[in-house]
Parts: C-alpha cells; structure tokens; sequence
C-alpha cells in the first residue's frame, strides 16, 4: 500500500511539475508568394498560438529586405469546450536585392519559426521594370482595411535621366473610393545595386465604401508621346466589413480618437445670462466629413443652440488628420443647477483591432439669481419705455416724458391696468383656436397631474394648464420645423439629432435612444427605409447626394395623422 501511495504521489508531483511550466507560443510563419521581382512587394504572416501582448523580434528581417509596415491582429476562435486565441502580424517587404534570400528564424518569447527562402528575380517580374534605367512600383501599407478606413497607397518612379518636360505619371480613380492626395510629389534619391536612382514619389489616402475585393488598377508612367510606358501590377485588396457595435449609428475606424473641452468659462452663471462652451473631435485616419456630432441640443433647464461648426482636415505623411470644432450658446430657463450629460463616442482602433471609447464626463453648471442691483437698475428703465410708447400708441400723448422725470402715478397704474387687460385678451383669443387640441392632450396628461400633485393649487387652474400646453405646442412646433429645415438642407447629422429632440416632444411618453426608434414606434416600412438610408450617410457605407426632402415629406405625414387622430378623439 505505501508503494501505491508513493507511486500516486510522484505521478501527481509530476503533473503540477508539468502544469507549472511555462506554456510556449508556437510561431509560424508564410508569404503570399515566394519568388517575386527586385523592386516587388511581398506579405508576409507572423502567427503565435496565443494572445500576444508584445511582438516577435522583426530586426533580422532588415538584412535583406526593406519593412514597410505591418499590422497586428488578434483572432479569436471557440473548440473543445473553451476559447482559442491567435495573434497575428502582416509585415510588408520589399527585397532589397535579386537572388535567394532567407526569411531568417523570428524569436518569440524562447520560440523560433523556421526560415523561409524567397526567390528574387532581378531583370523581370511585376515590378514593371521596363529597363535598368527607370521602372515603376507601387505599393500599400496593408492588404486588408475596414470598410470607411484609411489605406495609404504610393506611387513611386525610379530614373536615372532628368525627365521631359511632357512626362506624366497617372492619378488613382476607383470607383467606390474616397481618394485625397497626401501633399505634392516627393523627390529624392536612392541607391539601388551602385546605382543612385532618383525617385519620384506620390502618396495617397484611400477610404473604400463597400466591403468586398478591391482592386487597385496599375500605375502608369509616360515620357511622352511615342515613347514606351511604365506599369506597374494591380494590387487585390481585402476590405472587411464594419463590426457591429453596441451604440448604432457610430462606426469611426481610425489609429486615435479624442475628445476634448476647450471651454475655459467657469461653470457658474447667472440667471438671464449665457455661455458659450467649444467641444472638440479629433482623429487619425479620418475624413472630416466622417466625424459625429458631440451634444444634444435637448436640455430641460436650459436652451442650447450651435454658434458654429468647424471642419478641419490635414495631410500628413501618415495619413490624414482631422478634427470636428463645435461652439454652442447655452442659455438657462430657471435656477438651479443644469446638468450636461456626458459624451461617449464608440470608435475602433484599427491598430489593435478593437472596440474603444473616448468620452467626456457630465458639467454642472449652476446657475445663480440675478444680481439685485441689475434689477433695481434695469427696472425704472423699463418702465419709462413702456409708458412712453403706450402712450404714443393710444393717441393720449404725442410728447415723449424726459426720463428723469416720473411719471403722474394716476397715468402709470392706468396704464398698467390696459396692458394687463390686453394681456388677458390675448390669453382667452389663443385658448379659443388651441381648444380642439389642448383639450384631448390634457386628458391624458391629467392623471398624471393629479398622482403627483394631489392637492388643487392655483397653479392647477384652467388658464394656467392651457398656457402650459400652449407652451408646449410651440416647443413641438418649432423643434419640428428645425427637424425639416435640417432635411431639406441635406444635413443628415443634424437632422438625425433634431429629430430626436422632436420624438421626446411629440411622444413624451416614449423612449428614443437613436432614429430607429421612431419606425418602431409608427410601423411605418417606408420610414424605416428612409432612416436607414439617412444612417448610412451619416456613417459613410452611403455615396453621393442624400435626399432628405423626402424623409422630410414622410415625417410631416406621419406628424398630420397623429394631430388627426388626437382631433377626432
């Protein structure tokens, strides 16, 4: 029995001997081709059999090629009852020279890949090398890209002669593809095989709109006419679809996003004043025109309006950088404090291949009485302007009264007494056309009255309840109206944002966390397709000219038939 028990434990001090070694990375290693041209680009896979938090050693590649860049991805797979995970890189090479060169062993951790040898022609091949005294290349920083993301591609002439005035080297156009030019052409020198080429090079940024094959066609050289032509080969690019995330309507592939508040007014203020806050957008790999919105312009407590936007694009040798600059008025109703929430943007970091978010936290701004001296100034002021005008407006008086000179306390008090009767007339003239409809919406909002004020108040009498629903109509009025001036402008972004605020007013009732709510809430097909067709727009996977005028025309029809229905209630 001792020997079974001793027998048993070595088994076992064995097993946790094993478990407790360190596990290794396997580390493979395969090219897209394995003989190409002096001057061609090849791609190169780097995979470990593990999330990675750092990368293999790449230096020994540089002996004999040039690193262009490279990408690094993790994939993520589910067998035998638990997850898997693979780390992989893309690495972009050019050989620096012709022959057979070694891709040497990569280290990882303590693992090595096996070399790999790659033939390297030098007189043919598809760098288009037309002869030893000028060939064409082009090339990409990677050979697969998210749909609306950055890929920056080159165009670059290798010559020994001084070019002729009539030479041209051609422009990209693909169809689908944003194209921006990084800058001018550069120009420089290289020595290739004891030869000292001069080069010129053109860099470009390209955005595709659709996930698929993209093909980028060949780039073509001419000297002039009658004499031969440069190409180089078409490169196969993979463009992979946007990934869904939690908050829709947001797909923002770049390098880095950030957000910031510029806005260095304290954030205390007075009633009846306003102040002026300036938020900031900025990304790496971004077209400008592909960067949302920051704030709500629905706000209980306070009116906020935008002063300005601006859209600001850069070119860099990395790619293009861009940023969206918004200054918005924010003007109080009441005291207290006004609460504005906080900003989240969703991007994905096409670097690391993941899901990211920048955010700004929620302000406070506390919003103070009204100092009692501008009030005791402002008030005599006031008064006189309106006795003054009244009376020329009545007939009783033609002469203006000197404004350090009171006036008679029998002329003011009546003349007090008139506005506040007109004031009433215009009050019960209203009440009279708003009637049919005021009357249902107060239906429905007074259970809702009685549960969280029991007891009658004054605040609860008639004329007061429907100058409450005569303010609120106006709200839903103007809201709508800036919803359709939006639309007809062609302004998706901010059409999407101000017909939101409008959902809260029209349906208060409901809940509205983005566009599509809106389609559920009516089961209206037609809507839906125009709002989907307005998301993407917003989010790039939609070219050309949005037709918002007849998103417009749908909302104003769903709009009548809701009033209709409330009217024959």
């Amino acid at each position: 029995m001792s020997f079974q028990f001793h027998s048993v434990r070595t088994i076992t001090a064995g097993f946790i001997a094993l478990i407790a070694l360190p596990v290794l990375a396997q580390v493979s290693v395969s090219s897209d081709r394995y003989s190409v041209a002096e001057g061609e680009a090849l791609r190169l896979t780097v995979e470990v059999d593990q999330r990675a938090s750092g990368r293999p050693d790449f230096s020994p590649l540089t002996r004999d090629f040039h690193f262009l860049g490279s990408k690094q991805m993790t994939v993520s797979s589910f067998a035998n009852g638990a997850n898997q995970y693979t780390t992989r890189w893309k690495i972009l090479l050019r050989p620096r020279h012709s022959g057979e060169l070694q891709i040497p062993p990569l280290q990882f951790n303590n693992e090595f890949s096996q070399p790999l040898l790659i033939s390297v022609a030098g007189d043919t091949g598809a760098a288009a090398i037309i002869s030893k005294d000028a060939y064409l290349e082009s090339a990409v920083d990677g050979y697969e890209v998210y749909q609306n993301s950055q890929l920056l591609y080159s165009q670059r002439l290798f010559h020994l002669d001084d070019l002729p005035p009539m030479a041209s080297l051609s422009e990209p156009l693909i169809s689908g593809v944003v194209i921006v030019p990084l800058g001018e052409k550069l120009q420089y020198t290289r020595e290739i095989n004891d030869q000292t080429y001069k080069v010129v090079e053109q860099n470009y940024a390209l955005f595709p709109e659709q996930a698929g094959q993209l093909s980028i066609p060949a780039a073509h050289f001419s000297a002039g006419p009658g004499t031969p032509e440069l190409n180089s080969d078409p490169i196969q690019i993979d463009v992979l679809p946007l990934v869904s995330q939690k908050i829709r309507g947001y797909w923002l592939p770049a390098t880095r996003l950030t957000l910031e508040d510029l806005t260095t007014a304290p954030n205390n203020l007075a009633l009846g004043e306003s102040q002026t806050r300036t938020l900031k957008i900025s990304a790496e790999g971004l077209l400008a025109e592909q960067l949302p919105s920051l704030i709500s312009l629905r706000n209980e407590l306070a009116s906020i309006e935008i002063e300005d936007v601006s859209l600001e694009q850069k070119t860099t040798p990395k790619g293009i950088v861009s940023s969206r600059t918004e200054t918005i008025r924010i003007t109080p109703a009441e005291r207290g404090e006004v609460t504005l929430p906080e900003i989240t943007i969703p991007w994905w970091n096409i670097t690391s291949d993941k899901s990211e978010k920048a955010s700004l936290p929620q302000i406070v701004l506390r919003v103070e009485p009204a100092s009692p001296k501008a009030i005791v100034a402002v008030t005599p002021a006031a008064l006189a302007t309106t006795e003054t005008t009244t009376i020329t407006e009545t007939g009783q008086a033609v002469m203006e009264l000197p404004a350090d000179k009171p006036a008679p306390i029998e002329k003011s008090g009546s003349i007090r007494l008139l506005v506040w009767l007109l004031a009433s007339v215009a009050i019960i003239t209203s009440l009279g056309w708003l009637y049919s409809f005021s009357s249902q919406r107060r239906k429905q909002l007074a259970p809702k009255v009685q549960q969280s004020q029991p007891e009658t108040t004054k605040d609860n009498s008639p004329v007061n309840e429907s100058h409450k629903l005569n303010q609120m109509i106006q709200e839903e009025q103007l809201a709508f109206s800036k919803v359709v001036d939006a639309c007809n402008k062609d302004m998706p972004l901010e059409a999407r944002l101000l017909m939101l605020d409008w959902g809260r007013l029209f349906w208060p009732h409901n809940q509205f966390n983005d566009s599509l709510d809106l389609s559920d809430l009516n089961n209206s097909k037609t809507l839906e397709l125009l709002l989907i067709d307005m998301e993407g727009y917003i989010n790039g996977s939609e070219a050309g000219h949005w037709s918002g005028d007849l998103l417009a025309s749908a909302l104003m029809h769903i709009r009548e038939n809701q009033l209709q229905e409330v009217v024959q209630e």
